[in-house]
């Protein structure tokens, strides 16, 4: 889930503890900095896994600006993470288990802070909400949230073996639903998905992420060519350099959309899971 209201960095009462007092591990020229509620071992582990996931972002979006250090925090239970989300985001509900906002400190300074907890699947809400934290120093609030939250799925199902880092494994979870939606007809039409803004977007979030999800995958893989010189990484840099979204869309895949939309249905109706 990303967040992108801004929101001041300021003592509140929430009963939430004080971020001051957890383990951290990396500063202000590390890539991460990571806290971690009475653990600096998984602080550790943390900044591992967030620099390794770096590496995969950047092989997707070219590294195309430095940052500065963006911070991780991760509760040990959902009790503390869930006052300390109260506090400070606009949108809280009860299966929420990470997210990631646009912060402001005491002194103006403005930057993104991934929250989570220490849940079943840490890892995976990492990899989800650490894209968005990414992207949100490359594009800005900008990126169309198909976009958004479709890419962030994508790098849900990571893996590791050894050192390196797979990514874009196929969800049996999200391949099955939104096969169904497909097949029921209850998907909403690309022309109308690519469109939609926040609001519309959560208000029908049962078939949004699916198909965002799926959507993605299909412009990632489905013609075979290497990304580096994909229409779908033009795409990606025609919003990085500000250009608008849906016309650039238009551009890149195709001005009929509904041309191509029996293509995509095709394809993920064909497609085969590879992990849940």
């Amino acid at each position: 889930m990303a967040v992108t209201a801004a929101n001041t960095l300021l003592a509140q009462d929430t009963g939430a503890p004080d971020l001051a007092t957890f383990p951290r591990v990396g500063d202000t020229n590390s890539r991460y900095q990571v806290l971690c509620q009475n653990s600096r071992q998984l602080a550790r582990e943390v900044q591992d896994f967030m620099t390794g996931l770096l590496g995969q972002y950047e092989k997707y979006f070219q590294n195309w600006s430095s940052k500065d250090a963006a911070r991780v925090v991760v509760f040990d239970n959902v009790d503390d993470f869930r006052k300390y989300a109260g506090g400070g985001v606009p949108l809280v509900h009860a299966g929420l288990a990470g997210y990631c906002h646009l912060k402001t400190d005491e002194a103006g300074n403005q930057f993104y802070e991934l929250v989570t907890y220490e849940g079943p699947n840490l890892w995976r809400v990492l990899a989800h909400e650490g894209f968005h934290q990414f992207i949100g120093y490359e594009i800005g609030q900008q990126i169309p949230m198909w976009l958004n939250e479709g890419m962030a799925q994508y790098f849900e199902t990571v893996f590791t073996i050894g050192s390196q880092f797979h990514v874009g494994q196929v969800s049996r979870s999200k391949l099955l639903y939104a096969q169904a939606l497909i097949v029921n007809k209850q998907a909403p039409p690309l022309s109308e998905l690519i469109q939609w803004d926040r609001a519309t977007f959560y208000a029908n979030a049962n078939v949004a992420y699916p198909m965002s999800w799926a959507l993605v995958y299909y412009l990632v893989n489905s013609n075979g060519e290497r990304f580096g010189q994909s229409e779908f990484r033009r795409y990606m840099q025609d919003l990085k350099y500000g250009q608008n979204d849906y016309r650039s869309f238009q551009r890149r895949f195709g001005a009929d959309i509904n041309r191509w939309q029996a293509d995509f249905e095709n394809y993920i109706l064909h497609l085969q899971p590879q992990t849940n």
